[in-house]
């Protein structure tokens, strides 16, 4: 084990350590954010009249708007490529390297900053996100506000240059916006895909609950309100029911949540249809994983709970249970034509659960299933040749040069144009290029 006080260290040194670190991470944020407005320059055009001439030889590829009016439009194969090579999804490769292309065309006071290496990158990439959406006066006016003091200006001050802007050069947007900013706004996201293992206490004990839901949102003031109350009742009477008694508040809102949806779905709130609850209770007819454990795994959260919660959920008014027999997932099943059938398709989805392409983490529910090996070419419509791959990432693989070999089921190595490797597991996305120092290596 490492000693934990090394006889060199002085408080001195560590602190200097720490800024000399820190100040190679930011130049090297700043490097990554020049580098990415280079290479968009490399793969971009000026117009799209030019981007459309250019349709017809690119195979797929298109042209993407990914700065505000009048920057260049780039690759969108470029884009996936440099997004991998980065390390993070497609979409936040795109968001990235539009952040560069709108900081080095429409606000080159603010990328003077970045050169000269007295703007932190992410200040900048901040500033380039809230100017993405003005028209190329009012982006150079604020471009030349902020130019000399970007490294300092707040936020909130930053909202509201933005504001200005939008008011002097743009008022009948900037009016729109104001009143539709309280509705563009909002958002719930709610997300069911997350395993979190936790210990159970108070009404929750002994059930060793692990298949969570998370809740994210934005609402109108009012609705909020009203959802406030509501939930507040609800928990209130829940002290009144044994399984709640000791549970503590934010247990029991969150439990009322629930009770809202399934009034809903029962069609017990007054003038609202419902709909019966569905759990989809997915039986494979290998269980090994799971045996001994009084676990079954849930196909909509793909998450783990006791059989008793899903005895508990199966026994709720309203709730109908779907019953989908799965085969074997290491079953090599086989379709005679080109379409993959249901059952290939249930098999494939229950099996990668997203993307097989680096980072992309589109639901496999939403991807199309390639043929790994051309069906043109002799490649079977079977299992072990079917890969969920969403779109973007189908045409990627079709037409721009990307290629993935399987290693075994879930798990492919990818190679990029530019001959960068990939390695794709169920858990995630592995660098394996040579060009690492030190390079890594698969393990046997």
């Amino acid at each position: 084990m490492e000693a934990l006080l090394d006889p060199d260290d002085t408080t001195s040194g560590l602190l200097a350590a720490v800024r000399t670190s820190r100040a190679v991470a930011e130049q090297a944020d700043r490097d990554v954010l020049i580098a990415a407005a280079r290479f968009a320059a490399l793969h971009s055009v000026d117009s799209a009249e030019e981007s459309a001439r250019l349709d017809g030889d690119t195979f797929g590829d298109r042209m993407l708007p990914l700065a505000g009016p009048g920057a260049p439009l780039v690759s969108e194969a470029a884009a996936v490529e440099f997004a991998a090579v980065w390390g993070r999804s497609t979409q936040a490769g795109k968001r990235f390297l539009g952040d560069a292309v709108e900081l080095r065309y429409r606000l080159k006071h603010v990328w003077a900053r970045i050169l000269d290496g007295s703007l932190l990158a992410w200040r900048a990439r901040r500033i380039a996100d809230l100017t993405r959406d003005l028209d190329a006066d009012a982006a150079a006016w604020v471009d030349q506000q902020i130019g000399p003091y970007a490294h300092q200006v707040g936020t909130r001050q930053l909202e509201r240059m933005i504001t200005q802007a939008a008011a002097l050069f743009e008022p009948d947007v900037a009016a729109a916006v104001a009143e539709s900013d309280a509705v563009e706004h909002r958002s719930v996201t709610i997300t069911t895909t997350e395993t979190t293992p936790f210990v159970a206490t108070g009404a929750e004990q002994g059930q060793a609950v692990l298949a969570l839901g998370y809740l994210d949102g934005v609402l109108d003031a009012a609705d909020a309100l009203d959802l406030e109350q509501a939930v507040t009742m609800i928990a209130r009477g829940l002290l009144g029911e044994d399984a709640y008694a000791t549970a503590s508040l934010d247990v029991r809102r969150a439990a009322a949540l629930g009770i809202l949806g399934r009034a809903y779905n029962s069609g017990s709130l007054d003038g609202v249809p419902g709909t019966a609850r569905v759990v989809e209770l997915v039986v494979h007819t290998d269980t090994r994983e799971l045996a001994g454990t009084g676990l079954v795994r849930l196909a909509n959260t793909r998450g783990l709970a006791t059989i008793e919660r899903l005895e508990q959920w199966a026994t709720t008014p309203g709730t109908v249970i779907k019953p989908i027999v799965v085969v074997d997932l290491t079953e090599d099943i086989e379709a005679a034509g080109y379409v993959p059938t249901t059952r290939q398709r249930r098999q494939a989805e229950l099996l990668h659960h997203k993307c097989s392409f680096p980072y992309c983490e589109a639901r496999a529910e939403h991807c199309d299933l390639d043929h790994r090996v051309a069906y043109a070419d002799g490649g079977p419509t079977s299992s072990r040749n079917l890969t969920p791959l969403c779109r973007q990432h189908h045409r990627m693989k079709t037409h721009h040069g990307w290629r993935y070999q399987r290693i075994r089921a879930g798990t492919y190595r990818w190679h990029s144009p530019h001959g960068y490797e990939y390695l794709v597991t169920p858990v995630g996305t592995i660098d394996i290029s040579n060009d690492l120092d030190p390079p890594l290596t698969l393990a046997a």
